[in-house]
């Protein structure tokens, strides 16, 4: 127990100091106490979390640095609703396959966003890689073209055909899953993003509710 304990401990600590380098916390010296008072144990500085701290703790995600991290440099301003859904897809989605190949993405607007995502991601890797904690996982482009097809309003079964043809293979089933997600993820921004991405992200989940996705979730 004594262990665990101690690698919990040492893991917590690591993470604050990602997250303290990356600006979501800041320290804050502990308050002075008067000279003859006794104290029990060293007093260590405090860390406080920030604002961009406290969006961060409001999205879910296993990418949930990334996308804090995007959403603070701007990277999704922009965009239109179909072209958010599917930059966003890129951290949600995972390929069944060990090695994955590199699915084509549109072109532009969403191009350009994943380029710029890649280069965070790798900034993030870096840090995270200097303080010994677990690496935020690479983006997967697999399901860009259809969730991009899909917002735009076309057909399930030209989603389907033209994800095979970008290179991913997908299941009516497997696209109404991965299409709950991406839900899950939107609806987080539209909560927690500044405008104009926030109304973005918010017509996109309703572009991608509906049809077969919409039957699933409920409504």
């Amino acid at each position: 127990m004594t262990e665990r304990t101690g690698s919990l401990t040492r893991q917590f600590d690591a993470t604050c100091d990602v997250l303290e380098e990356l600006g979501y916390l800041v320290p804050e010296a502990a308050p002075l106490v008067p000279a003859d008072t006794e104290v029990v144990g060293a007093l260590d500085d405090v860390p406080v979390v920030t604002d961009d701290g406290r969006r961060l703790s409001r999205i879910w995600s296993e990418a949930d640095l990334l996308v804090a991290e995007c959403l603070r440099e701007g990277t999704w301003r922009g965009l239109t609703p179909a072209e958010l859904a599917a930059v966003t897809s890129t951290v949600v989605f995972e390929a069944r396959r060990d090695n994955p190949s590199l699915p084509a993405v549109p072109a532009g607007k969403v191009a350009a966003a994943i380029g710029e995502m890649r280069r965070i991601r790798l900034r993030l890797q870096e840090v995270e890689a200097d303080h010994g904690v677990p690496v935020t996982r690479d983006l997967d482009l697999g399901f860009a073209w259809a969730a991009y097809r899909w917002a735009d309003g076309q057909s399930l079964d030209r989603v389907l055909a033209g994800a095979e043809q970008a290179g991913t293979e997908l299941s009516g089933g497997d696209f109404v899953r991965w299409a709950r997600q991406l839900i899950d993820l939107l609806d987080q921004l539209a909560k927690v993003a500044e405008e104009p991405v926030a109304r973005v992200a918010r017509a996109a989940v309703d572009r991608v509710r509906r049809g077969v996705v919409a039957v699933a979730v409920g409504g």
